[in-house]
């Protein structure tokens, strides 16, 4: 894998990391009850995480543009070639049913990608949660940190 396919996946995480814990703390406040001072906290957090992730979503969009399109090509094949096969999976239940609607809704957000209409695909951590361990895995032979191209 070219580095600079993994170093966009690895953003791309960094991305869906700050998305997640931002909208888990909104699920806090929302649900949890939680006292003034976690409150403040999980406001605190959401600010932070949200601020992040548009920082990050900055940096995919400037190295998108930088990358060479081999390495954005490999990193949408990469994403597009585990999403067919789960699409190819039987349908036996509901679960299952949905699972397969969810990777082709996130199937057709990568050909927007490669189509240049968006930078940044979600991964759905419920429904999709062995694709998402996937793309985890996808820069853990990188020896170069995601930030290192920043330097």
């Amino acid at each position: 894998m070219l580095k600079e396919a993994a170093t966009l996946e690895a953003l791309r995480q960094q991305i869906e990391d700050a998305e997640y814990e931002s909208g888990s703390m909104s699920d806090y406040i929302d649900r949890g009850n939680p006292d003034a001072k976690a409150l403040k906290n999980a406001q605190e957090t959401i600010l932070k995480r949200d601020e992040q992730a548009k920082e990050f979503r900055g940096r995919l969009h400037a190295l998108i543009q930088v990358s060479p399109p081999a390495a954005v090509e490999e990193w949408i094949d990469l994403h597009i070639s585990i999403l067919q096969r789960i699409i190819q999976e039987s349908v036996t239940d509901a679960h299952t049913r949905t699972r397969q609607t969810v990777a082709k809704t996130t199937l057709k957000q990568w050909q927007e990608v490669r189509a240049g209409l968006r930078e940044y695909v979600g991964i759905n951590w419920h429904f999709l949660k062995d694709y998402k361990a996937e793309a985890r895995k996808i820069n853990a032979n990188n020896k170069r940190s995601w930030w290192e191209v920043w330097k």
